[in-house]
């Protein structure tokens, strides 16, 4: 029979403290009575057939309403639909850069831009940061050693570290990109969880940042549909890139969407999502009492800091026995920098909070006795 330390081992339940997605089970409702609305529409027959790739006026004008919410105030031409934040940072690596091509990155990045970089035979160069995120001067020197034109940077809630960017790194940030002429790509996926930060940088150097946000973190997971902001001389380039890698956004998600952002149910549910999130926080807050991790208040995960002699990969692989999944932390390092003594826990993957609240006292106590000793020989 399972025990408390050993939830189900060997069967399939496992404790997911691994991946970021939101407690979107709460949005159930809301979502069953938009399929049945949906079924019962007279526009469904258009909505399942072919759309524009840049997505349907109606969804885009949508989506420009939505991203106010970040304080962003742009034009929907500008507003290009894409499946998804992963899709439309493809689309931004594909349309402007060639292979072999240096992009800069925080020197923990997430783990979706190291595969797609692999992917396009892209060179990630990363860049220095501290607990607030990237330093602007390791920028600059990065810009001048390295010649790239691009790049990605999650500057609100950052994965995995949870840093929030102050306003006047931003700033510099912005000044670096117009003197070096790069092109930021801005992955703002988990802004909208953030309260009283700053602006987006696209708000600093619009001109010249490519800000993406998806439904994905602040509706629900099955949305795969994503808002990619393009400065007008850039346009070409991306949505020729997003075509060729995938026609359109699924209309009958970007509808949903819409709907839900025209009537303010889609302010309601991302606000119920970030009221989750801060309570899965504050349990995460007693069960690590007395460890060393980063977060900040309604994140979808926390950034723990391992004591000795604890490494990463042997906790991940000890909580593995124990039921519990992560996250290996070597998928968050570019190039070949030494893996840090920290792991990314997702508080918000979890059925529920209790749940939540038994996998991180497991780990809690994990982490109280020294890892089980290698025996290894060569």
């Amino acid at each position: 029979p399972a025990t408390l330390d050993m939830p189900n081992v060997g069967g399939s339940q496992v404790i997911e403290l691994g991946i970021n997605r939101p407690p979107s089970h709460i949005n159930a409702p809301e979502f069953a009575q938009a399929l049945a609305e949906l079924s019962r529409s007279g526009d469904l027959a258009a909505l399942m057939n072919y759309q524009a790739h840049t997505g349907k006026w109606e969804h885009r004008v949508a989506g420009a309403a939505w991203l106010s919410r970040r304080g962003l105030s742009v034009p929907a031409e500008q507003v290009l639909l894409t499946s998804g934040a992963e899709h439309a940072i493809a689309a931004a690596l594909t349309g402007l850069t060639d292979p072999g091509d240096p992009v800069l990155v925080e020197e923990l990045t997430w783990s979706g831009v190291r595969a797609l970089a692999s992917l396009q035979r892209l060179t990630l160069k990363p860049v220095e940061m501290d607990e607030h995120g990237m330093l602007p001067d390791a920028l600059e020197a990065a810009c001048k050693s390295s010649g790239a034109r691009i790049l990605y940077t999650m500057p609100t809630v950052h994965n995995p570290t949870t840093a929030i960017l102050p306003t006047d790194r931003r700033l510099a940030i912005a000044d670096i990109a117009r003197k070096y002429e790069i092109t930021i790509i801005e992955d703002d996926v988990y802004g909208f969880l953030a309260e009283d930060v700053p602006l987006p940088l696209a708000a600093y150097a619009p001109e010249r940042t490519i800000y993406i946000t998806a439904a994905s973190k602040s509706l629900a997971p099955c949305l795969r549909v994503g808002f990619a902001v393009v400065p007008t001389d850039r346009l070409g380039r991306f949505s020729a890139a997003s075509r060729a890698l995938n026609w359109m956004a699924p209309p009958l998600m970007a509808e949903i969407v819409a709907r839900w952002v025209d009537d303010g149910i889609a302010d309601q549910l991302a606000d119920r999502i970030v009221r989750e999130t801060r309570a899965r926080q504050r349990v995460a807050a007693e069960s690590l009492k007395g460890l060393d991790y980063q977060s900040c208040p309604a994140s979808f995960h926390v950034w723990l800091h391992l004591p000795e002699p604890w490494r990463a990969q042997d906790l991940v692989s000890a909580g593995r026995a124990r039921g519990i999944s992560m996250t290996s932390t070597e998928l968050f390092v570019p190039g070949r920098l030494e893996t840090p003594h920290a792991v990314r826990l997702s508080v918000s993957a979890t059925l529920d909070q209790a749940e939540l609240a038994q996998g991180l006292s497991i780990l809690s106590r994990m982490l109280k006795e020294p890892p089980e000793p290698c025996l290894a020989v060569a």
